[in-house]
């Protein structure tokens, strides 16, 4: 009789909190050709004459490390073929619960593959899974291990943002401006302690809501001029699972129920995530970033993003063990759930800025993708 009534309740759970939200629409695996935008038909076009001054790699979702896994190895080619160039993990480094110390050396060497990959500078921001892998466990421990790791890399090469378990935002500059670049600006943000508000206490720095955002707001304001990658591990807006996107329905009666009852999925949807999209989004606005930049689901996704950035990206198909489903949404422009990374290539074409966006997948020689973006 318990086990029935459990069986009703779950039922019941996946139909209250996954229909309401359920994104319907055909799958772009990686078994087809990437989901492109019709009206994008013909927009690659040859760029005569384009001087890369920096290039930004965007990879994540990359902590289900498997030995000989080819997305890490074109990682190193793409990042060191040009004079200057940043690679940025955008979060879930260690599966499933992070950088713990009862289980140190594991996670170590995870990391330990992800920062021997390439030479270029890397720049780490914590996931969901960073801290844990049940919202109701979660900790900065994990956290704080993973930064002590990654700070102290033997290359010098690598840092981890935002600082000891604080929602940031944490800049960098990428490249400093010249008389024929403006300065490439990386802004890092961490929503978990915001989405699970009991994280806030473990920030030596404790912030409130309206301090997250009035920094936020201070350094797209400060930057307004440069060309911004605002970035987090959560998506704003995504085709796959975390926005909705079934993952099948024998899977959907499993993970849907448990991931309530351990405190939440992490979806776009859920109250503190919609909260904290609406808000920053309310900031961002006033100085749009080109690029909002994200991973969480595991897939390649670019996506409009209307007057919150220039161009959405989610970038979390680090892992090929880990990719995940997508379909496209009326703002997707590319869509393929299919391991790879997304590189920015920030320049100049002849007297006019200029940036393209490539999409990048180990199995093809050439991008799969890429269109310019001014």
């Amino acid at each position: 009789m318990f086990c029935r009534g459990l069986l009703l309740s779950s039922l019941l759970v996946v139909s209250l909190s996954g229909c309401a939200h359920r994104l319907s629409g055909a799958l772009h695996t990686a078994e087809e050709p990437p989901w492109i935008a019709e009206r994008l038909a013909g927009v690659e076009q040859e760029i005569e004459g384009f001087e890369i001054h920096h290039r930004v790699l965007l990879i994540g979702d990359t902590g289900y490390y498997l030995e000989n896994d080819p997305t890490l190895a074109a990682l190193d080619q793409w990042a060191t073929e040009v004079e200057s160039s940043s690679v940025l993990f955008l979060g879930d480094n260690i599966y499933n619960e992070g950088l713990t110390s009862e289980d140190r050396e594991h996670g170590e060497n995870i990391l330990s593959h992800q920062l021997a990959a390439t030479r270029a500078r890397k720049i780490f921001i914590p996931g969901n899974h960073d801290w844990g892998l049940w919202p109701k466990k979660m900790n900065a421990e994990a956290i704080r291990n993973q930064q002590a790791f990654v700070d102290t890399w033997s290359d010098g090469q690598a840092e981890f943002i935002p600082k000891d378990g604080c929602m940031g935002p944490d800049k960098r500059v990428l490249w400093d401006p010249s008389s024929s670049q403006a300065a490439v600006v990386f802004i890092a943000l961490d929503p978990t302690p915001w989405i699970n508000t009991r994280l806030r206490k473990d920030c030596p720095r404790p912030q409130t809501q309206a301090e997250f955002l009035e920094q936020l707001d201070h350094e797209l304001a400060r930057h307004a001029e440069d060309f911004v990658i605002l970035s987090s591990h959560y998506p704003m807006l995504t085709g796959g699972p975390h926005g909705g996107l079934t993952y099948g329905f024998l899977v959907d009666m499993i993970v849907t129920p448990l991931g309530w009852i351990a405190g939440g999925l992490a979806n776009t949807y859920e109250p503190t995530y919609a909260d904290w999209i609406e808000r920053t989004q309310e900031v961002m606005r006033r100085n749009p970033p080109e690029i909002y930049a994200a991973g969480h689901d595991h897939s390649l996704q670019l996506l409009e993003a209307g007057d919150v950035a220039g161009l959405y990206i989610v970038s979390g198909a680090g892992a090929v063990e880990r990719v995940s489903t997508v379909t496209d949404l009326p703002e997707t422009l590319f869509a393929h759930a299919a391991p790879g990374f997304v590189v920015i290539d920030i320049g100049r074409s002849g007297e006019r800025d200029l940036t393209i966006i490539r999409v990048i997948e180990p199995d093809s020689p050439e991008p799969v993708f890429e269109m310019p973006f001014e």
